[in-house]
């Protein structure tokens, strides 16, 4: 159910709520007033039959027939709030009204059949009336009070409802004047939440988070689009010089024309492969919707990785040891793209003449790809950039062939894609770098 108005439904649910327990409440009176109405009709009722009984069961030698009648006119002769009359045992009426009060006003009726040794009273029933009027009356005048009480209520609550509600909106509305005012040049705000209300604590928690996420990703924007600036520049500018040379050249000879365009040709390949990784990491961070295969033995997936790898590594007298294996989900080519730029990372920077080994384990409900090498060890500082985009370990910014800067942040990249973390460690001369996959991932999306 969509609500458009806190205010109106929450002044709706009080004020209904308030005017529900008042009704309840009045229902509650009327019939409690009604219920003592009806015992005071049967007392008296009872009172009445019990006196005529007395007077007509009495012993004849006590009284006469001419004394019971006169004291049955007594008891029923009245004209206040109870009548009565005799009816013989043929229901001939003896004594009393033949219509009771004139058949005016509400009644309630009572009767008592009884059995009498006079012969000269054959009387076999008392028909007793007793007049509901003031009762009525009184219960329509409190109906008429609480109606207008409810309604009276009704118009109150509404209006404390109301009061309430700016009250507690107060807080909401500072704060959603304060966001509304934020801006691009305004994300270093910091929102207190020590004044506002304990309910808006968690809300304003997640916002100053969601506004230190939007910081972290403006400076890794800036940083990006420095970082790709100067990594495009280097080969644009060669080309450029290039031509330049081309342009005062008259005449250029067979083997420098093809030396030339080789340059421009490698050039061009180093900028493709930079906006290619671009373009990945974008698509990544952005969200996507991973194609999950079972991949039956990872050994395997990384074993033909490095045999693609394998005469990169020769040329260095490196040699590839897998251990152990695993059985996961995922999307098998990404999983190779971020095993290949674990080895060719590893490749490079490990000493000759020595191992790399990938060492598959299971942990928890996480799979762990790590690549180890020996080399230099790697700063702890650096060691905490590694998967940043466009940064290199080594000192400098040189250019470094196929080292572009984007291999590892491609790795985390995947690693993310699949519900994984990535690891880095280095310290006595063995750096270990590695991913996991989440083992029991269904759904895909950054």
């Amino acid at each position: 159910m969509s609500v458009k108005s806190i205010s109106r439904a929450t002044i709706g649910l009080t004020s209904s709520v308030s005017v529900l327990g008042v009704v309840l409440l009045a229902v509650l009176v009327y019939c409690c007033i009604h219920y003592w109405q009806a015992r005071q009709q049967e007392e008296t009722a009872s009172r009445a039959l019990h006196a005529v009984e007395h007077l007509l069961l009495k012993p004849t030698s006590e009284y006469s027939p001419e004394d019971v009648k006169h004291g049955l006119e007594e008891v029923l002769g009245g004209q206040g709030r109870t009548q009565a009359r005799v009816v013989d045992s043929q229901g001939n009426r003896m004594f009393g009204p033949e219509v009771f009060f004139n058949g005016e006003g509400s009644i309630r009726e009572f009767s008592q059949v009884f059995e009498t040794e006079l012969p000269q009273l054959q009387a076999k029933r008392v028909e007793l009336a007793v007049s509901t009027v003031d009762d009525e009356r009184f219960l329509n005048f409190i109906s008429g009070i609480f109606a207008s009480s409810i309604v009276l209520w009704i118009l109150v609550s509404v209006l404390i409802s109301m009061r309430l509600i700016r009250l507690v909106l107060r807080p909401i509305n500072r704060l959603t004047e304060r966001i509304h005012n934020l801006g691009p040049r305004s994300l270093d705000v910091v929102l207190d939440d020590q004044k506002a209300p304990l309910e808006l604590r968690p809300f304003i928690d997640g916002f100053n988070r969601l506004l230190g996420q939007l910081r972290e990703n403006r400076e890794q924007l800036k940083l990006f689009n420095s970082n790709v600036a100067h990594e495009l520049n280097t080969p644009l500018s060669s080309l450029t010089i290039s031509h330049e040379l081309l342009q005062r050249r008259k005449l250029i000879e067979g083997e420098d024309l093809q030396k030339i365009v080789g340059d421009h040709l490698d050039e061009l390949d180093r900028m493709a492969r930079i906006i290619r990784s671009m373009l990945f990491l974008a698509n990544a961070n952005q969200g996507r919707e991973l194609q999950l295969q079972p991949v039956p033995s990872l050994r395997q997936l990384v074993v033909s990785v490095a045999e693609y790898l394998e005469q990169l590594a020769e040329d260095r007298d490196l040699r590839i040891t897998v251990k152990s294996d695993a059985t996961v989900e995922a999307e098998t080519e990404l999983i190779k793209r971020a095993v290949s730029n674990l080895l060719s990372n590893a490749i490079r920077y490990a000493q000759a003449n020595t191992e790399i080994t990938v060492q598959i384990t299971r942990e928890a409900e996480r799979v762990w790809i790590k690549v180890s090498n020996e080399g230099p060890t790697i700063d702890p500082v650096k060691l905490n950039r590694l998967f940043e985009p466009f940064f290199r370990a080594e000192e400098g910014r040189s250019d470094t062939g196929s080292n572009h800067g984007l291999g590892l942040a491609i790795v985390a990249a995947i690693a993310k894609l699949h519900g994984g973390d990535v690891f880095a460690s280095s310290e006595n001369q063995v750096t270990v770098i590695g991913f996991s996959i989440d083992s029991k991932r269904r759904s895909t999306s950054v």
